[in-house]
């Protein structure tokens, strides 16, 4: 009997984690640069996965519970990030693109300004990362809310402002950049 729990449990994971393996790395790439990092968090979030999958009740929806779970684990790896990278210098490495199916030009230009929005996601406080992440992969306020603790309302409110921070990051970008 309990074999056939564990088959269970090892069934709903691999479909949990195929799932939402495309959300999981852009998850990750909100919260790290470097691809190494990015493998690392998505498999801290994979062992949290397996280690919650028992007391997973369906009191959330499981996107929902995934994304919480996914979330607290990635701000403490970047909690611990940030410790370890006041001790060593990291360098800045991009995201890896896949290709978009335009011509090389319009190709370029989408990775760039995929780039810059990343880079500028990735500077934003924790709360307003975790909250963008979460609507950029079309979470609804009151999912946002479920996963964050953070009423509807004030969801809605602080996405507004997080649109016109990243907009005016990505307008000094493109400034700096034009120098």
């Amino acid at each position: 009997m309990a074999d056939n729990a564990g088959q269970d449990r090892k069934a709903a994971f691999l479909r949990i984690f195929e799932q939402y393996a495309p959300a999981l790395q852009r998850l990750a790439g909100a919260y790290t640069v470097a691809r190494e990092d990015r493998e690392d968090l998505v498999q801290e979030i994979a062992t949290a996965l397996w280690r919650a999958l028992p007391g997973y009740r369906a009191a959330a929806s499981e996107r929902t519970w995934l994304y919480r779970i996914a979330h607290n684990v990635a701000i403490t790896a970047s909690v611990k990030r940030r410790s370890r990278e006041k001790r060593e210098v990291v360098p800045e490495m991009p995201l890896d693109l896949e290709s978009v199916g335009a011509g090389a030009e319009e190709s370029l230009l989408a990775g760039e300004k995929r780039l810059m929005l990343f880079a500028a996601i990735r500077n934003l406080a924790g709360v307003d990362r975790q909250i963008t992440v979460l609507h950029l992969e079309g979470l609804s306020c009151a999912e946002i809310e479920a996963v964050t603790g953070i009423a509807q309302g004030a969801v809605a409110t602080r996405l507004t402002r997080i649109r016109e921070k990243l907009r005016q990051a990505i307008r000094a970008r493109e400034m700096d950049d034009g120098r």
